[in-house]
């Protein structure tokens, strides 16, 4: 019994106290011991400092982490499209992103394709003549305009301006001066038939 007190009191501090209690450091805890033996462990205020800066800056990390978004090189939020096959990526406009990436499922899913690459945010000013600068346009595997990689396997031109307008896009491929592989968001210039249609049409 006395080895166990030693031992016991050896690891006890005495602290001051007010009447009838006594204050002991154990370890790296507080404690008030009551006059019957009682202990209740106390935090001490360095340590309730310690938890109120880590949940802080927990929570400014979590915070920032919710904020954070890509801009691209004109200010736009981006939108990051993926392809589910090969893992090639390209950053769109965020407003726009789902529509290519519905079109990009569509053809490697239900039309045999394997995207190797896309170009879509380039820096520059929006204009007709390219809608890239506003991430409003992606170049499906193209090697150069209305040239793209045949390893790709895209569908022809007619089947592609078909499957890119069902997720309202149009498809270079039906501008008279082709430019097979590149999708986008507005119709900038009307399509090679459709132009000598609405010729007919005005004539009459």
């Amino acid at each position: 019994m006395k080895v166990a007190a030693i031992a016991v009191l050896s690891v006890l501090t005495v602290l001051p106290a007010e009447a009838g209690q006594r204050n002991y450091q154990i370890g790296s805890q507080a404690a008030t011991c009551d006059n019957d033996g009682h202990c209740t462990t106390l935090t001490t205020k360095a340590s309730e400092e310690s938890f109120h800066r880590t949940r802080s800056k927990s929570q400014t990390t979590t915070a920032t982490t919710e904020h954070t978004r890509v801009v691209d090189a004109n200010g736009n939020t981006a939108g990051v499209i993926i392809s589910a096959k090969t893992g090639a990526r390209a950053r769109v406009g965020v407003a726009y992103a789902s529509r290519f990436q519905s079109y990009i499922d569509d053809l490697e899913h239900n039309h045999g394709a394997r995207v190797l690459f896309m170009g879509g945010v380039r820096p520059g000013r929006c204009s007709v003549s390219s809608e890239h600068p506003c991430g409003k346009a992606l170049d499906v595997c193209q090697l150069r305009r209305g040239v793209v990689d045949p390893r790709c396997n895209l569908p022809g031109r007619v089947a592609l301006g078909e499957i890119a307008a069902s997720h309202g896009l149009f498809e270079g491929g039906r501008w008279c001066n082709s430019d097979y592989g590149h999708v986008q968001v507005d119709v900038t210039a009307a399509a090679c038939a459709d132009r000598r249609t609405r010729v007919v049409q005005q004539s009459n």
